[in-house]
């Protein structure tokens, strides 16, 4: 995953967890040693995450409700705000990650592999979770079977999921005179195109940075074969798909190259008006909602598959092998993951509930709060995947990828070229990578 795509999951998958009770306190070295039992006789187990103040109010409710509902429960907190990743991979092989890790769904893998989390299929099936009221992209990616993600029982259960959509600027629509985009049609690529050379003037952009995944699927592309043991990149439908993103850049100048993104990244841009459409995830409305211009979204632009495409992001909710006490861990995850944690998180606005019969409500539509077209985040939960990071546990083929990708992003060399080249490199990347894939 590029650095730009990781800085956007790990915007997205802020959250902060913390007791207003004294037992529970932050801590960024902890770990299983917070676990076990205090002077007041309380069990405490331990939970990790990344957070921003502002998602800490909500939390607070959750972690207070869970306590006065488990009496003799206490949960303490690892908070992690940087380097989470690299933080949580220290602990982990070193023995202190807490009883419950954080774990975003482009780490899942490497750690379910690793055998670092518990297998908790039979715990969920004699819980009170409805597994079938779930988005099945949220759940299942939660799954592995021993050589295949996404497949075989759960060791995670989904905190949310958070679909992409494309985000509008209606003000800079109204001045050039042209329509929205329509709430639940995508527009062609040739439409979008032509939309964003109206919006393209001076120092403003028709569109933002580009997101190569929703154009490669919507266009027949794929990244791996269907079985993930072969690069297929290369192949016409996905050339082209690669090629488009890159003129739109280069070629047609109505999106901004790397080195106005260095200057101004994606969020910017759009805040001060810079850019007419972006390409952004759920986790982005409560920081959109305070900006003084009206916005809306809708579906990602189609290509020759005529369908919106793209991916939705989401963490889980793990159970560390090494957890002393894997019963009250569960306890945790069943409340946070289930209808009452899900119903309280989902006030927050970040990302739609896993359930999709609360999804449907009030409760995340919000009516009275932009965007107006939120049901566009239902139709893209529905159709969207998983990143291409799920795919395989070890992802230095992707990495390679996006690195060789930058020639074409910067209009030097042709996506045919490109991928044509890197394809023999990646495919034994692959391999050499995931193994248990070619068993």
């Amino acid at each position: 995953m590029s650095n730009l795509k990781s800085k956007a999951l790990m915007s997205f998958f802020v959250v902060t967890l913390c007791s207003s009770l004294a037992a529970c306190g932050s801590n960024e070295s902890g770990g299983v040693e917070d676990s076990g039992v205090n002077d007041d006789g309380d069990l405490e187990i331990s939970i990790s995450t990344w957070g921003l103040p502002d998602e800490l109010s909500v939390f607070e409710t959750l972690v207070e409700n869970f306590e006065e509902n488990n009496e003799g429960i206490k949960v303490n907190i690892i908070h992690i705000p940087d380097d989470y990743s690299g933080k949580m991979n220290t602990m982990l092989a070193g023995g202190t990650a807490p009883d419950v890790v954080f774990a975003s769904d482009g780490d899942f893998g490497a750690w379910a592999k690793a055998g670092l989390f518990l297998n908790i299929q039979d715990k969920v099936d004699n819980s009170s979770i409805n597994q079938e009221d779930m988005w099945d992209s949220a759940l299942d990616r939660y799954r592995w079977d021993g050589s295949v993600l996404g497949e075989g029982d759960l060791y995670a259960l989904p905190k949310d999921i958070g679909p992409s959509v494309m985000f509008y600027n209606k003000e800079i629509f109204d001045e050039a005179g042209i329509p929205y985009p329509d709430p639940e049609i995508p527009m062609t690529w040739d439409e979008m195109l032509d939309v964003a050379q109206q919006l393209t003037s001076g120092d403003q952009y028709g569109i933002g940075p580009l997101w190569w995944e929703a154009f490669l699927w919507s266009n027949g592309g794929d990244v791996l074969s269907e079985d993930n043991t072969e690069f297929i990149m290369n192949e016409p439908d996905a050339v082209e798909a690669i090629q488009f993103v890159s003129d739109l850049t280069n070629d047609y100048q109505v999106a901004p190259d790397s080195r106005t993104l260095d200057a101004m990244d994606a969020d910017q841009m759009f805040e001060t008006g810079r850019v007419a459409m972006v390409f952004q995830g759920r986790w982005m409305v409560p920081t959109y909602r305070q900006l003084d211009f009206d916005w809306d979204v809708a579906p990602f632009p189609a290509g020759k598959t005529g369908e919106a495409s793209g991916w939705s992001g989401s963490v889980g909710y793990a159970i560390n092998k090494d957890s002393n006490f894997p019963e009250e861990a569960f306890q945790l995850i069943e409340y946070l993951a289930g209808e009452e944690g899900q119903d309280i998180q989902t006030e927050l606005g970040l990302a739609i509930p896993t359930y999709k019969s609360l999804s449907d409500t009030d409760v995340f539509l919000q009516p009275d709060q932009r965007p107006a077209n939120a049901q566009a985040f239902l139709q893209a939960a529905e159709n969207q995947r998983p990143g291409p990071w799920t795919l395989t546990p070890n992802n230095q083929w992707l990495d390679h990828v996006n690195q060789n990708l930058g020639d074409v992003w910067n209009g030097e060399r042709s996506a045919e070229e490109v991928l044509n080249e890197i394809k023999e490199e990646v495919d034994e990347l692959l391999k050499e990578g995931n193994p248990e894939i070619f068993e």
